[in-house]
């Protein structure tokens, strides 16, 4: 679903004043990221790392793993392809609605595809080769615990549970799945440094999983995956972690009062989350109508969800933004109302 993502800007000649569609975080990249970037320029004369060792060394100190692991990724998508496509024409489980690129990779690699509730999983029989969960998921940002994924894992040994942890970091509610791997062999863990860095344009995410199943993963990798600003950006993050880690809880406790905000207004269910990001449910199906009124006449964007497997027409999708920003949407959604 190449097209079908949030921060679609590209199709609008808008100079937008806040975009709500994106699940990255709202404050852009670091500064001094950027100002590392900078200097590492010229850097791009020469071929990057094929597989990315320096990185993946500073990968395994941060996560207290080792080197065999890891296997760093063009961003999280990258990593869905390379495992479906380890496990060419077999089964894939898939909990909706979740992120489209799950069953596109499977599609892709001829796998049969059972879907199944997301926030069911705890009660879904496994029978399939590969499960895919986002935790927390998106677009609703529903979550499991570590000791569910821990059961699931224990009970269905058949199955090699894929955890997307892309939001991991956009919640207080749930712990990652790392601890695990030294436990199961049938669990792979996807991480992403392009939302919580705010570097979606470079592409970098990384896979967790044991030696056995990287060294097959690694049969399916281009050489040069990743670029070399990419490999950069991820060693200056994992050089300063600690320091340039987002202010988490301050972005919560703006996502929770425009939540308590939009409920308010006729016409808007949000459905709760305890991540940056959720659903809304329109009384009316007018996803894609209330998308277009917003970029056109506020030059505000949001997602359209309708376009999640198990949504429709009524569901939007909306990442919160600062207080200043978060205002000009509720603005803007009050005048839809009146406008209906």
């Amino acid at each position: 679903m190449i097209y079908g993502h949030g921060d679609d800007r590209y199709q609008y000649d808008i100079d937008f004043k806040a975009n709500f569609s994106s699940n990255v975080w709202y404050q852009k990249t670091s500064k001094e990221l950027l100002q590392y970037l900078q200097k590492q320029l010229s850097e791009i004369t020469n071929y990057p790392d094929p597989n990315a060792d320096e990185l993946v060394e500073k990968i395994a100190s941060h996560h207290q793993l080792k080197t065999e692991n890891i296997l760093v990724t063009n961003g999280a998508t990258e990593a869905f392809y390379i495992i479906s496509n380890l496990f060419f024409g077999k089964k894939a489980s898939i909990g909706i609605p979740t992120f489209s690129e799950y069953e596109d990779a499977c599609e892709r690699h001829k796998m049969q595809i059972t879907y199944y509730n997301r926030q069911d999983v705890v009660f879904n029989d496994f029978k399939e080769d590969l499960a895919f969960i986002c935790n927390p998921n998106n677009p609703d940002g529903f979550s499991n615990s570590l000791p569910e994924i821990r059961k699931l894992v224990i009970e269905f040994p058949k199955t090699t549970f894929v955890i997307d942890e892309a939001y991991i970091d956009f919640t207080f509610q749930v712990g990652s799945c790392v601890s695990l791997l030294d436990e199961f062999d049938n669990i792979i863990i996807i991480k992403s440094l392009t939302k919580l860095f705010s570097i979606p344009g470079l592409r970098l995410g990384y896979i967790l999983c044991n030696a056995v199943s990287r060294k097959k993963l690694q049969q399916y990798k281009m050489p040069w995956n990743v670029n070399t600003l990419a490999i950069e950006a991820g060693k200056y993050i994992f050089e300063n972690y600690e320091r340039i880690f987002p202010d988490m809880a301050v972005l919560l406790t703006y996502c929770k009062s425009l939540q308590k905000e939009i409920d308010a207004l006729d016409g808007f269910r949000v459905i709760p989350s305890q991540t940056n990001y959720f659903l809304v449910k329109l009384n009316m199906p007018d996803a894609s109508k209330l998308k277009d009124y917003l970029a056109n006449t506020h030059q505000l964007l949001i997602r359209d969800a309708s376009n999640f497997k198990g949504l429709n027409q009524h569901y939007i999708r909306i990442a919160s933004q600062d207080p200043q920003k978060n205002e000009l949407l509720i603005n803007a959604l009050k005048a839809w109302s009146i406008y209906q």
